[in-house]
């Protein structure tokens, strides 16, 4: 866990060094990309995540009734912070929307390896309380559908504008 945990640190502070040098700064759907493909899930699905969490806010904060806080973009809780402390990871890490969207994506990932790769797994990234658990990956599913709703009608407008220019 220790090596998958340092590559995410490495991955994140790497990239935004790379992209720093660009002309285009990095956006937030870089880092939906680079998660995706670190982590093997869907870039969709962590845009889908993160729009139900925060709507795409990186300074959203979120106070629970037992005390903890969810924060940044995918809203993580402040009860990862003890674990992911061996890790170098703080409170104001949560708060760079890439490296918060790297965690979620981890914390997704170990979701799937334990449940498998279905809707439980985006249940149990939000909670672990199954009525909780369930309308949060129905809230998900209905972003992400919609999403690659929208994916296809812009990839069928492009296929039309190509075969009208022939």
């Amino acid at each position: 866990m220790l090596r998958i945990f340092a590559a995410l640190v490495f991955v994140v502070f790497a990239t935004a060094a790379a992209h720093a040098g660009q002309q285009q700064p990095r956006t937030m759907m870089d880092c939906f990309e680079e998660a995706g493909k670190m982590y093997k899930v869907p870039p969709m699905l962590l845009q889908s995540i993160a729009w139900v969490e925060s709507r795409y806010d990186k300074n959203a904060e979120n106070y629970n009734t037992n005390g903890s806080v969810d924060m940044g973009v995918m809203q993580i809780n402040s009860l990862w912070l003890e674990p992911l402390s061996e890790y170098g990871v703080e409170t104001k890490h949560l708060y760079n929307a890439c490296y918060n969207i790297s965690i979620a994506a981890w914390i997704l990932r170990k979701q799937i390896n334990e449940v498998g790769y279905n809707w439980q797994a985006v249940a149990h990234y939000h909670s672990r309380t199954p009525e909780r658990g369930e309308s949060y990956a129905h809230k998900v599913a209905r972003v992400y559908f919609a999403l690659k709703r929208q994916q296809t009608e812009r990839q069928e407008a492009a296929l039309a504008r190509q075969i009208a220019r022939r």
